[in-house]
């Protein structure tokens, strides 16, 4: 199910990069890793939108309610040199190679997650898993059938 791709930042890096490298790689988040390629966080799309939207916004679940649209792009462009470690959903939701098809599929859909971080035994980035690569790999796979 992994694709080996080694897509990541370092949580140093710019607001601004990581926008830049999510529109180039066609990708909604990617996992923050430390210079030991550690796995210490995950930023996505969600996580920039949700740090530009003043803090009273989870409350109202609905951006009818802003003051003004102008307020999202003025936080946008504030925090776009912060560093992407600041804004990072720690610590990251990982899965091992040696997860099961059913638990990474369960672990997507009640969490929502489009992008998993694949680790070894000691955090080490391996690699990503999107939803549709579990579709794909479920779709390959024989289906079994108890004949008792």
């Amino acid at each position: 199910m992994m694709t080996y791709d080694m897509t990541f930042v370092f949580e140093n890096e710019t607001v601004e990069s990581v926008i830049e490298l999510l529109d180039m790689s066609n990708i909604s988040g990617v996992p923050v890793v430390d210079s030991d390629l550690k796995v210490i966080g995950f930023i996505s799309e969600d996580d920039i939108i949700r740090a530009c939207l003043p803090s009273y916004f989870n409350l109202l679940q609905s951006a009818a309610f802003l003051p003004d649209t102008n307020l999202f792009i003025s936080n946008l462009k504030k925090i776009s040199k912060d560093p992407i470690g600041k804004y990072a959903t720690k610590p990251a939701v990982t899965v091992k190679p040696t997860d099961t098809l059913l638990y990474v599929a369960d672990l997507i859909m009640r969490k929502g997650f489009k992008v998993l971080p694949v680790v070894d035994d000691n955090g080490v980035l391996l690699g990503t898993l999107t939803r549709l690569s579990v579709i794909k790999t479920a779709m390959k796979r024989e289906l079994v059938v108890n004949n008792r």
